[in-house]
Order: structure tokens, then sequence, then C-alpha cells
């Protein structure tokens, strides 16, 4: 086996209402059910039968502070907005035509020095994409 069908995070970028976040480090997205339906019958043998209900989407990102392109200038809590989360530069994103930032936090250690981090919480808000779904919106990355 060899790493020839897989990609790196090396291209991953994170963009809100199409302009990309300097300095971000990593992002993580979590599509779940918001509920399911289960339930037992006269014909499902003793077995549980269960039924998907909504779909749903929370996502993260961290990265370091940047003095030119502030983070909470482009996005805070309440803040609802276009999210792309980019897995390479052209075709593969994570589309959120209307995410709801929940959570913004800044890490400042004045022992270690360490360059400042942030991070910040979203909910898809309605609908949302996965990479190379039929009807996601056409997004470039800028």
């Amino acid at each position: 086996m060899s790493s020839e069908n897989t990609i790196t995070g090396r291209n991953g970028k994170f963009a809100v209402e199409g302009t990309t976040i300097a300095k971000t480090t990593q992002w993580a997205v979590n599509p779940t059910l918001a509920g399911s339906t289960e339930w037992g019958d006269s014909d499902s043998g003793g077995y549980t039968n269960r039924a998907a209900g909504r779909k749903d989407a929370t996502f993260t990102s961290e990265g370091k502070y940047s003095t030119v392109s502030e983070q909470f200038d482009l996005f805070y809590p309440g803040d609802t907005s276009i999210a792309t989360l980019w897995m390479n530069n052209t075709t593969l994103y994570w589309d959120f035509p209307r995410a709801l930032c929940d959570d913004f936090s800044m890490t400042v250690d004045i022992d270690t020095e360490e360059v400042i981090g942030w991070s910040s919480g979203w909910g898809a808000d309605g609908i949302f994409y996965r990479p190379g779904q039929a009807n996601a919106p056409a997004r470039t990355l800028s």
C-alpha cells in the first residue's frame, strides 16, 4: 500500500463570507442526525426499527491570531455567515450557506509566550453540503 490516493491537510482552508481566514491551523466537521425515531411493533419480531430524523452538522476551527486580519473582526458568536471548509484548493469542500458561530475563544499564554491561538465553534443553520454533493453551491477559493 502507498499514499498514492490520499490527500493531506496541507491545502486545507477555512473561509467565511468568501474571505479566507488567515493562519487557520485546523478544522473539523461533524455531520450527524439531530435525532431519530426508534420503535418496535407487531412486525419487528422483537427488534428495534429506526428512521432517520433531521440532518445536522457542526464544525470547529482553530488558528493563530493575525494582526493583519483579526479573526474576531470576521466572525463572532451570534454571527450567521456563509462558511466553507476547504480540503484542497479547487473542488473538495464542505459548504454551509448559513452557519451560526456559537463559540469563539482566544488563548494568551504569558508564561510560555506561545503564539496567541483562537478557536471557534459553528452549527449549520439549514442545509449544508458535503464535498461533491449534487446541487452544492459553486465556491472558489480567494
